[in-house]
């Protein structure tokens, strides 16, 4: 009998990899089937839109997923399948994180400042009574007790969603700087043992086939080193190479203090980085640029396994 994913005929192993899956929507664990059935269901595109459109996703990605997996050379799986193609898009996530949870935030506050209005106007009252100050004061200090309380669960929740995120990225970097022998270029690697006299043109030539591949870059490199080469684009590559992520891990660490920063129980703070076109806006798609243009980064051509 054959097995299908989300519509897609797949082998045996990857079927059982799947089913054994559990997928969040709207902060619950479910099932594949169930992701398929919501995704599927006009009942949920009529009564639950939002629960429908999550689901969907889920099974854009999978069908994703399983493509890349079968297009990989010669059947094997040389990148593991993330949930995206290049590391810019989980700082986008982040961006996504921060314009909801800055709107909360500064509901919040709102809440906030009519609570205050409403004690300072029964204070100015010349008319207010000592019971009706009295009930207005405990008004007051509820709704200051209610403030603060939801402005930590914010903040938990907020750290819960980054944290999410975070996980998926520090996955997906590690997977593409650790060394691993699927991502070896068998061709090149009999040129570099094979004895002949390499040119740094030949060597710049290889490195430049393999801008997207760590593990291939710290191979050229070693090679360098052992031939006495003193190759400029090897040096600088291989080197690279081996910093695991360092500006990405930094770049993921800038976006999510500012998110912290935005939801900060700090008045000042919060409002600042709070705005909706604000310096987080800015700071932040320059994060995403970096992270863009690094010179060794993950793209849709590497994840296809070509």
């Amino acid at each position: 009998m054959d097995n299908f994913v989300c519509g897609l005929k797949v082998d045996d192993k990857l079927y059982q990899d799947y089913q054994s899956r559990k997928y969040k929507i709207e902060g619950k664990e479910t099932a594949l089937r169930g992701v398929e059935i919501m995704a599927a269901s006009k009942e949920y595109q009529m009564y639950f839109p939002e629960i429908a459109k999550e689901a969907k996703q889920i099974v854009e990605q999978i069908k994703n997923e399983i493509t890349q997996y079968y297009s990989s050379k010669d059947g094997r799986k040389e990148y593991a399948a993330m949930k995206h193609d290049t590391f810019g898009e989980y700082l986008k996530d982040l961006q996504e994180i921060h314009s909801k949870a800055a709107a909360d935030r500064t509901r919040l506050k709102e809440k906030w400042d009519a609570a205050q209005k409403r004690w300072q106007d029964a204070r100015s009252d010349s008319k207010s009574d000592e019971h009706h100050l009295t009930h207005e004061k405990a008004k007051f200090l509820d709704a200051q007790e209610e403030y603060k309380n939801s402005v930590r669960a914010l903040q938990m929740k907020t750290q819960d969603e980054v944290q999410a995120v975070r996980a998926e990225f520090d996955k997906h970097v590690s997977d593409f700087y650790t060394a691993n022998g699927n991502r070896i270029d068998d061709g090149t690697i009999r040129l570099l043992n094979s004895g002949i006299k390499l040119t740094d043109t030949e060597i710049e030539s290889m490195v430049g086939q393999n801008r997207n591949n760590p593990t291939m870059l710290r191979l050229i490199s070693d090679y360098c080193v052992k031939a006495g080469m003193d190759n400029q684009s090897a040096n600088f590559y291989g080197s690279l190479a081996r910093k695991n992520g360092e500006k990405e891990r930094e770049a993921f660490r800038t976006v999510a203090e500012m998110i912290e920063k935005a939801v900060s129980e700090d008045e000042i703070t919060s409002k600042v980085w709070s705005k909706l076109e604000s310096h987080f806006k800015r700071l932040s798609d320059e994060q995403i640029n970096t992270v863009n243009n690094l010179n060794i980064r993950p793209d849709a051509l590497e994840a296809s396994g070509e």
